[in-house]
């Protein structure tokens, strides 16, 4: 083989992993249908493109030198291969080592371009793919078996995956095959494209600077003309001393001034027409900028599909794993979004979409015994409104349980006892995006930990959108957010406020309108205005800002602007000083360290140079709330021991294994707890009943008493069954967890994805 020259290679490793990361995402997606059970052509044509994608991923890994790369797509090869032989079936046991293949290759190649050594075990999952193809015997016995006995054709023998996966994805797109383009296209850094959009951006700066200085040179014109009018009067008025010989020293002084008037208004048409003509350079670099900015943005434009594409492979590997059945319905996939959007988007839905799958949708039993079918229907639909995208992630589940909520933030020191009575529905159902809040019985892998739903809240605000819930009890739950469509560029809402200009995001602007005091009201103890026939809280801005009111006691005929800004279902009126207008801005960041400054974006240039605080609707509505005494009473947890030394409890670690007691104790003892060790669950059971300990963290495998014998007991006794329990082990079966939920444990942690910091932070919320 030629060895090529480091830099080469580089850059070959580059383009290698951008064309790695399109086969693996037409295999993921072409394994998904598979998984459906299609019969005949159908069958035969997915096979044969399967086929074709690893063989090209071989050859091309070859080409970067990545040997296990390459091996691992030639093991999936042969067993497309047999598969479209008819040798082998493509069971869901052996889809999820193909999947499992898929995903190693991924880890694989962003391990080598990092230069990084992966911790995965190639041979073994090789061994295992092998394996696959050694069920050929069985399956070639069942197909003569076939024949003999009702001559079917093979493809009717085949048994869908989908009987054990329980997953059906569908698209109201039509499925794109690998066909060629008519279009010629590049692939480009996206980093450049990022540069060319700043670019645009300060190109954008510039050209309201320019606007500025036009109005600077009209001012200027009208002045001239202003002084050449004003001379004209004077000069009418006293001609007479042009001829009165009394006044003949005047004489010069006046021709010298009538000669400037005629300069000047020779000057006053040359502005003119400079003004005519700088309006036309103007506007044609206006147009540039825009066609530029425009054009960057439609190349940073993706489909939806890009990201949603990729969310059906998730949901059946978590599908199987909690053992439901779940449609995963896929809509408006063709709907652009700007790259970074795209990109900080993906959290929020992959944690959404755990939701749904592990909270929303019912077990098949339940759902059946509820009068619903057994298979749960999750649908993603994507669309644009206004300026705005739209996704709403919908399943059709048990629905969120009010009450479980409430008691959820009352245990988790969310909400005060005070406020449970009188709190809304609407403000129960936002309580599930406070931090820390889980309703789940078990922690988990998958959830219980409180931060999924707060983490969406986070990144979706963000991104200056915001995210609302609606719920029915027994039908499911609707989460929807609502996003720019890009950030490169915001038409803001110029405002003024205690003497300074603020800029609003337009989007989440409903209405303008101008309100006397007489149009306010008094609801509830605080004002409001009507809007449609509605009460809507008004609020001052400059309150919610914390500036000093400016301007004199508002007469009653007098009408002063006000803003109404909306985020779902959400509607806050803000009284301001003036509107001054609108404009298009490039809103910057104001850095790491002043990343989270509370109502605040960023910051925008207007045209005359000064830098305005571009505003955040999102935090603006909850500040609101705050100034109008609207939002719960909090009593968080940390700020009632903030004032004390605190003593931390002492844990009970219980497993066999000397190494794992001696690992879990060092964690436990760096981090400030006292620990107890026990072998087993019968000398465990012993200590707790002799010495006090705060928490429990155990094995289940042991002997004499294993895990889920002594949490049952720990349950089962008055003394001890407020106790937290963790279980620590290396079964990660759904069955096993399930017992864990039974026996009463109250979080369960395997062994494979044992993590010190999760461990802790477990414990934490636990005690």
């Amino acid at each position: 083989m030629v060895m090529l020259d480091d830099e080469i290679m580089r850059q070959l490793r580059a383009t290698f992993k951008a064309e790695a990361a399109d086969h693996l995402q037409a295999m993921n997606r072409i394994l998904l249908e598979l998984e459906k059970g299609p019969n005949g052509r159908e069958r035969d044509e997915l096979l044969e493109e399967i086929f074709r994608e690893a063989h090209s991923l071989k050859g091309a890994a070859g080409a970067a030198d990545i040997g296990d790369v390459e091996t691992t797509a030639h093991k999936l090869e042969s067993v497309f291969s047999a598969a479209k032989a008819g040798e082998i079936e493509l069971t869901a046991d052996l889809c999820d080592v193909l999947y499992e293949a898929i995903d190693a290759v991924g880890i694989i190649v962003e391990a080598v371009l990092a230069g990084k050594a992966h911790e995965l075990d190639i041979p073994g999952l090789h061994t295992r793919l092998e394996a696959a193809k050694e069920e050929k015997v069985i399956a070639r016995t069942r197909k003569e078996l076939g024949d003999k006995g009702n001559e079917q054709p093979a493809a009717s023998n085949q048994q869908p995956a989908t009987s054990n996966t329980h997953l059906v994805t569908r698209n109201t797109r039509p499925v794109t095959r690998n066909t060629p383009s008519t279009e010629e296209t590049i692939r480009v850094a996206t980093n450049k494209l990022d540069t060319l959009m700043t670019q645009a951006g300060e190109l954008l700066v510039a050209g309201l600077k320019i606007d500025q200085r036009f109005k600077d040179l009209e001012e200027a014109s009208r002045a001239i003309e202003d002084w050449n009018r004003e001379w004209l009067k004077v000069r009418a008025e006293y001609s007479h001393l042009l001829q009165d010989e009394e006044h003949e020293e005047m004489r010069p002084l006046l021709k010298f001034l009538d000669l400037n008037q005629q300069k000047l208004k020779a000057l006053s048409t040359r502005l003119s027409e400079l003004k005519r003509s700088f309006a036309r350079d103007a506007l044609q670099l206006s147009r540039v900028t825009n066609d530029l900015g425009e054009g960057v943005m439609k190349v940073r434009m993706l489909p939806v599909s890009t990201l949603l594409d990729t969310f059906p492979r998730i949901v059946r590997d978590l599908s199987r794993e909690k053992g439901k059945e779940v449609e995963l319905v896929i809509e408006g996939g063709d709907t652009e979004l700007d790259r970074k959007v795209l990109e900080e988007l993906k959290d929020p839905l992959i944690h959404i979409l755990r939701n749904c799958v592990d909270h929303g949708i019912e077990p098949p039993e339940k759902r059946v015994e509820a009068g619903k079918p057994r298979q749960g229907t999750i649908t993603l639909k994507a669309f644009q409104k206004g300026n705005n995208i739209v996704v709403e992630a919908t399943d059709d589940g048990g629905g969120i349980n009010l009450e479980r909520v409430k008691q959820s933030a009352l245990k988790a020191g969310l909400v005060a006892p005070e406020d449970m009575e009188t709190m809304s529905d609407e403000e129960a159902m936002r309580l599930i995006f406070a931090p820390g809040l889980s309703t789940s019985t078990i922690i988990t892998d998958t959830s219980g930990r409180g931060v999924g739903m707060d983490v969406v809240r986070k990144n979706v605000e963000a991104l200056h959108g915001h995210v609302d819930v609606s719920s029915t009890p027994g039908q499911g739950t609707t989460l929807t957010i609502v996003l720019p469509l890009t950030l490169a560029t915001t038409q803001e809402l110029l405002v003024q406020v205690g003497g300074q200009t603020y800029g609003i995001p337009i989007s989440a602007v409903e209405r303008i309108q101008r309100v006397s005091p007489r149009d306010i009201s008094t609801v509830a103890g605080e004002e409001a205005i009507v809007v449609d026939d509605e009460p809507v809280t008004l609020v001052h801005l400059s309150s919610v800002l914390e500036l000093p009111h400016h301007g004199e006691e508002s007469k009653p005929e007098q009408r002063r602007p006000v803003v109404i800004l909306s985020a779902g279902k959400r509607r806050i009126a803000f009284l301001v000083d003036a509107v001054v207008g609108q404009q298009e801005s490039v809103v910057k960041s104001l850095g790491k360290q002043l990343a989270r400054v509370r109502n605040v974006a960023g910051a925008t240039i207007l045209g005359t140079g000064q830098v305005i605080m571009s505003l955040n609707p999102a935090d603006l509505i909850k500040s609101a709330r705050l100034v109008k005494g609207k939002t719960l009473s909090v009593a968080p947890k940390v700020s009632q021991i903030k004032s004390k030394e605190v003593q931390r409890p002492t844990i009970l670690v219980v497993d066999d294994s000397l190494t794992t007691r001696t690992l879990e104790k060092n964690i436990l003892e760096t981090s400030g707890y006292e620990v107890k060790l026990a072998t087993d669950g019968l000398e465990a059971l012993s200590i707790l009943q002799s010495d006090s300990c705060g928490l429990v963290v155990t094995d289940i495998l042991m002997p004499r008493m294993n895990g889920f014998e002594l949490t049952a007991a720990v349950r089962g006794d008055p003394k001890l069954k407020d106790i937290p329990v963790i279980l620590v082990t290396s079964l990660e079966s759904r069955a096993d967890k399930e017992r864990g939920i039974e026996v009463g444990a109250d979080a369960y942690i395997v062994k494979s994805a044992f993590d010190q910091m999760s461990l802790l932070q477990t414990i934490e919320q636990l005690i």
